[in-house]
C-alpha cells in the first residue's frame, strides 16, 4: 500500500505537468492570434495604401502615424536609413504621379517572441508612374512592438530585384530636367 504522501506527491506532479501544458498550449494560442493580428495590420495598411494612391481623399501622414512608431525607420532598397517622416514625405510627393495602383502580398511569414515580432512578406505593387506602366516585387521585413493592445512597426526594410530597380532608373531617365 501506498503511503498518503506518495499519492499526494504524484497528485501534485500530475496537476504540475497538466498546468505546465496547458500554459504552452495557451501561449502558443496567443503567439498564433498575435500572429494573425500582425498579418491582418499589414493586409489593412496596404489595402489603406491603395485606396490612397488610387485617389481616395486620405492624409497619408495618418495612415503612416497609424501603423509605425513615430522612431521608426525605413531602410530602402536603395540602401538609405532614412526616419519614417521622411517616408510621409515621398508619400505626399509620389500620390499625384501614380495611377492605377494595386498591390498583393504574398508569401507572409510572421514570428511572435513576446512583445516583440517581425514580419516577412513579398509585395507585389503594378501601376503606372508618370505614364510608364511598372510592376514592383519588393521583399520587405517589418520589425513590430506591442504597444497597449496593438502592434506598430518600429523598424522596415524593403528590398527590390533587379527588374524593380531598373525600372525606377528607366522613369527618372525619362523625366530628367534637360540642362540648361
Amino acid at each position: 500500500m501506498e503511503s498518503p504522501l506518495k499519492t499526494l506527491t504524484l497528485f501534485f506532479l500530475v496537476l504540475t505537468f497538466i498546468s505546465c501544458f496547458s500554459d504552452k498550449k495557451k501561449a502558443a494560442a496567443s503567439v498564433s492570434e498575435d500572429a494573425i493580428m500582425i498579418e491582418q495590420e499589414i493586409a489593412d495598411f496596404h489595402q489603406a495604401l491603395k485606396r490612397a494612391y488610387n485617389g481616395s481623399i486620405m492624409n497619408a501622414d495618418s495612415l503612416i502615424d497609424l501603423y509605425f512608431g513615430k522612431d521608426a525607420y525605413y531602410v530602402t532598397y536603395w540602401g538609405t536609413s532614412e526616419p519614417i517622416d521622411s517616408t510621409k514625405v515621398r508619400l505626399r510627393l509620389a500620390l499625384p504621379g501614380m495611377k492605377e495602383y494595386d498591390n498583393r502580398i504574398e508569401s507572409m511569414n510572421v514570428k511572435v517572441y513576446g512583445d516583440g515580432a517581425y514580419a516577412f512578406f513579398v509585395l507585389r505593387q503594378t501601376y503606372t508612374l508618370k505614364g510608364i506602366p511598372m510592376d514592383e516585387y519588393l521583399p520587405t521585413t517589418f520589425v513590430f512592438e506591442r504597444v497597449e493592445n496593438r502592434w506598430v512597426v518600429v523598424h522596415s526594410q524593403r528590398s527590390a530585384d533587379f527588374q524593380t530597380i531598373q525600372q525606377l532608373m528607366s522613369v527618372a531617365q525619362q523625366h530628367q530636367k534637360p540642362a540648361n
